[in-house]
């Protein structure tokens, strides 16, 4: 056994296919540091022909392409600048799932040097769309054993092991292990708010509840906002989510570089309209966004929210919890190592960090390898607290100490709980 143990040729990657990044950690079992992999979403399918003529260098990080069978894909900056590729918001992750997550083996296989390794993948989808798992399982393990086509050559590669999980599911984790035993006398809500869509899914003391997912993303904003502003922006302008974020932080340089307007008077007219719809728009979404929640008819305890656009609103949503009593943990306390995260995406990998550190776990029990080393690269930097909002009339400090809880008071990843269903 413990010469299968130190095989230095297995992989472990663990997925989160973002409608706006995908986002993998990825680590060569066992003990080498985990390391951030990231490409665009965009996709575009294409012809062989389309690929005879390219030339992209091995460790490039955001360009790819490669053939599944008699299909080609594109993705990345590629796909986006040579083949008008798309971010695919309307299909459902596991479409593209396979070209995405081959094209992440590639990279990392590359920077690693890697020849035929044995591959251990742990894919976080959407709360509804995990049931697809054993088929894009069979899928991938084809595709690989026949070889993959890639710009250095036939990728092979033998699936160890491959599993689903709900988006949230690593921030659960976390979370429970925080709580100890008192995590079977809870019934959490798990509330993922990402840019294509927004899951929810309800752990009762144990044992797995309600769930649902919807189109609420930040892509909806995204849309609205290009639609009541009617200036000619581009639903697909890279710089609109950070110009929105920005704007709805009182900065609007980052609006104003929007217009195309040629005058100075028509770019302050812009300006203008732009701060006029931004907050309507929010608002708009956090009605919608609560009506859901309700409609869904959930009882729990305590609330963990997470993903990028729960930041964007991140406020409005302290303040309908809190009116209704709820406790909030802000992406379940999961502190993100400044060591991993290369790319500044803070709370954008927490879920994706914390389900990987729960994939290791499994991965060691399977193994029965006995972990001497931190898996944690160091040193921990502990993100930026979410903006709280104007304080109500006389608030309870027990109260308010429990809504703003963020993190455990012990080491976070001592005892780690792993995920409750297994390899």
């Amino acid at each position: 056994m413990e010469k299968e143990q130190s095989k230095p040729n297995r992989l472990v990657l663990t997925c989160d296919l973002g409608g706006s990044l995908s986002r993998a950690v990825a680590q060569v079992y066992p003990d080498a540091v985990p390391e951030l992999i990231v490409m665009s979403p965009e996709v575009a399918d294409v012809s062989i022909d389309s690929i005879k003529h390219l030339q992209i260098e091995a460790g490039v990080n955001d360009s790819a392409w490669v053939g599944l069978g008699e299909e080609y894909y594109a993705l990345g900056t590629l796909a986006r600048t040579n083949f008008a590729g798309t971010t695919p918001l309307r299909a459902l992750k596991n479409k593209y799932a396979l070209p995405k997550i081959a094209a992440l083996l590639w990279q990392v296989c590359c920077r690693y040097k890697l020849k035929n390794p044995e591959v251990l993948i742990h894919l976080l989808l959407p709360s509804g769309e995990t049931k697809n798992n054993l088929e894009l399982s069979k899928q991938l393990a084809v595709f690989l054993k026949q070889g993959i086509k890639t710009p250095t050559g036939v990728l092979k590669a033998k699936v160890r092991n491959f599993y689903v999980l709900p988006e949230g599911s690593g921030i659960l984790s976390y979370r429970l292990e925080s709580l100890d035993k008192l995590a079977f006398n809870k019934s959490i809500g798990i509330l993922m708010l990402g840019y294509r869509n927004s899951s929810f899914f309800l752990w009762d003391k144990g044992t797995k509840g309600t769930s649902d997912t919807n189109a609420l993303g930040m892509s909806w904003m995204v849309q609205q906002f290009t639609e009541r502003t009617s200036v000619g922006l581009s639903k697909d302008d890279l710089r609109l989510v950070k110009a929105l974020f920005d704007g709805g932080n009182g900065q609007f340089d980052s609006l104003r570089s929007l217009s195309r307007k040629s005058t100075p008077t028509g770019i302050q007219f812009d300006v203008a309209l732009f701060q006029e719809v931004l907050p309507t728009v929010r608002d708009e979404y956090c009605r919608a966004l609560n009506r859901w929640i309700s409609e869904i008819g959930a009882v729990f305890d305590e609330i963990l929210i997470c993903g990028g656009t729960a930041t964007f609103v991140c406020t409005q949503l302290l303040n309908y919890f809190q009116a209704e009593g709820l406790s909030i943990i802000w992406n379940g306390g999961v502190e993100i190592p400044s060591s991993l995260d290369t790319y500044n995406l803070g709370e954008r990998i927490a879920d994706v960090w914390s389900s990987h550190i729960s994939h290791i776990k499994l991965i060691d029990k399977k193994f029965s390898y006995n972990r001497s080393s931190s898996l944690v690269p160091q040193p921990v930097a502990k993100p930026e607290p979410l903006p709280e909002p104007k304080p109500q009339p006389k608030p309870e400090p027990e109260v308010k100490k429990a809504l703003l809880e963020t993190r455990p008071n012990h080491d976070p990843w001592k005892n780690f709980l792993p995920m409750k269903e297994g390899i």
